[in-house]
């Protein structure tokens, strides 16, 4: 008895000693990526000419930064941002990379193939670091890393979706240049439930390992959750890239500035420098493009960018992102019963007028956008228009009131204030949304208007986003309508699968319909890209006909430039690399 005690005491004390060296050294780590820094952009800034013609004879470019980022390790969860991944694109590149209409493009890989067992990746002979002047090459040992950096669970890391489905003690490095992953044949239970591990192929293989693959041998010794929140830099200071352009300077507050990367295996930059300029505000910003002060800029949706659409010497683009606002129909036990009901779901889409809702919202700096008819291709020629039968049409609407409702109006009236009744439930929907958002204010005023003319009252209800309504509200599935946005993390509609999967966390609408689940799972396992497509418009199809979801519009994305830039193609990246997802092709031409 004795003995056995103390041999689990001496383990006791071996494992304290393990935990507190792991500590320290987790300190350390992180202590050393603290003390690495980019050169500060004061130094490059006070290099770059003041006036566009200058820049433009030195072949520098300056675009406008709206965001200030945290940091650069964009797959670690405090350092991820919209900007920071827009600044980090021209520098560290991935296995795939995805065009400005979603297209996906082989980037450091010239072979991906995937099979119900692995994925092997053939990483591209001539992919190479440029770590402060030294060339290595882009190896099967990053891509290792990485997996391994996203897996490990003291890391926090963004998303992990894909990679849970890998294997990590199964992969197999065939050559320097040329890697194999293993999918998980099962699970234990503990890991399922926590959404660390999963079984089964991960179709949509092109959107891993994307948008950062790690240098693996320049980051060594160095704490993962910290690196890079100062610089893209190895570990000794000093910068790295495997992208058009190498990152030299960045001072938090100031800006960045990138330099060309010769040891880049695409086309050679067209530009010697690009710096982004932090500019707090978008207001600011129109006036710095207006008086030359930046070149470029991919400003927030807003009124004031209306003076720029059509001032002289500047190409004002739009396209929409992979962004969607849409309406949340409840059909669980907590809303409102009437919503169980199709008819009255269709009465709703049938009273409401999108293209109004749209041409006042974005008119005046956004001009052709137009109603969403697709939940699961929203861009791209795949985008079937399956919701276009529900084109605003009061009339109908009404008609579909009457056959089941009373004391609602004869017709539809501004200003009407008589409510139908249906089965003993009043025609009265409290209409969730965020705070401080004036594009969902507007909503609400205008769903207000159109639906009440036909006798459906909305009660709004403005709540904080993150910490209320996405939280709490829209989980506890405690609503009856809510507007808000899903962002779309790639092209491929599997992301979404979670929306309308029965019981799934991510379904808040309490949806639920077998066929739709069997599509969804028949997706899932089809590695042809021409019938999984069809699956996937199957499921739009059949969501177009039971409705638990309204979309609504795709956000406009602007980009802003001088007409002396050529090679500027407006991104609406689903992975938010954002607009400098091709910068090796802009240039100058005057």
């Amino acid at each position: 008895m004795h003995r056995r005690f103390w041999a689990l005491a001496l383990v006791g004390a071996a494992v304290v000693a393990l935990a507190a060296s792991a500590t320290a050294t987790a300190r350390s780590a992180a202590q050393r990526t603290a003390a690495l820094k980019a050169a500060p952009f004061a130094e490059s800034w006070a290099k770059v000419p003041r006036t566009p013609a200058a820049r433009a004879a030195k072949s520098v470019l300056v675009f406008g930064d709206e965001q200030d980022p945290s940091g650069f390790n964009t797959l670690q969860a405090t350092q991820s941002s919209a900007w920071a991944e827009s600044e980090e694109a021209p520098v560290i590149r991935g296995a795939f990379i995805n065009d400005d209409q979603g297209g996906y493009h082989m980037d450091l890989v010239s072979s991906a193939v995937i099979n119900k067992t692995s994925l092997t990746y053939t990483i591209r002979p001539d992919a190479y670091w440029n770590w402060g002047g030294k060339k290595l090459p882009v190896t099967a040992d990053d891509f290792k890393y990485t997996l391994d950096q996203i897996l490990s669970p003291n890391n926090q890391v963004t998303s992990n979706t894909g990679y849970i489905n890998i294997d990590p003690a199964k992969t197999k490095i065939l050559s320097p240049k040329k890697i194999q992953f293993f999918w998980n044949t099962s699970c234990a239970a503990d890991a399922l439930a926590a959404g660390t591990c999963a079984v089964g192929p991960f179709v949509s293989y092109r959107d891993l390992f994307g948008p950062i693959v790690y240098p693996s041998k320049a980051l060594g010794g160095l704490d993962w959750n910290t690196l890079w929140g100062n610089c893209i830099c190895g570990n000794d200071g000093k910068p790295i890239s495997d992208g058009p352009f190498i990152l030299t300077n960045w001072t938090k507050g100031a800006g960045t500035t990138e330099k060309v990367n010769p040891f880049w295996y695409g086309k050679k930059p067209g530009l010697k420098e690009l710096d982004w300029k932090f500019v707090a505000d978008t207001n600011t910003e129109i006036q710095a493009m207006r008086g030359g002060e930046l070149d470029a800029i991919y400003p927030s949706p807003q009124t004031a960018l209306s003076e720029l659409v059509h001032q002289s010497g500047l190409v004002y683009n739009t396209n929409r992102a992979y962004i969607m606002e849409h309406i949340d129909i409840q059909q669980g036990p907590k809303g409102n019963p009437l919503l169980h009901q199709l008819w009255m779901r269709q009465a709703i889409f049938l009273g409401i007028n999108r293209v109004a809702l749209i041409k006042a919202l974005f008119s005046s700096y956004a001009p052709g956008s137009k109603p969403l008819n697709s939940l699961e291709y929203i861009l791209g020629s795949a985008a079937q228009p399956h919701f276009a039968k529900w084109s605003s049409a009061p009339g109908k609407a009404l008609a579909l009131l009457k056959a089941h409702c009373t004391g609602g109006p004869s017709k539809p009236t501004r200003g009407n204030t008589s409510i139908w009744t249906c089965d003993g439930t009043k025609a009265e929907f409290k209409y969730y949304t965020t705070t401080g958002n004036a594009r969902r204010a507007t909503s609400s005023l205008i769903w207000q208007q159109q639906l009440g003319a036909i006798g459906i009252q909305i009660d709004p209800v403005f709540q904080p986003g993150p910490t209320v309504l996405f939280g709490q509200t829209l989980p506890a599935h405690n609503y009856d309508l809510a507007e808000y946005a899903y962002v779309f993390g790639t092209p491929d509609p599997s992301g979404n699968d979670s929306v309308y999967k029965t019981g799934s966390p991510g379904n808040f609408t309490s949806y639920s319909n077998r066929k739709v689940d069997a599509l969804l799972a028949s997706a899932g396992t089809d590695f042809n890209p021409a019938s999984r497509q069809a699956t996937y418009e199957k499921v739009d199809a059949q969501l177009a006909t039971d409705l638990p979801i309204i979309p609504l519009y795709t956000y406009p994305a602007i980009l802003v430039y001088k007409k002396g830039i050529t090679g500027m193609e407006h991104s609406n990246s689903p992975l938010s690399i954002g607009p400098a997802w091709n910068s090796e092709d802009w240039a100058w031409s005057s």
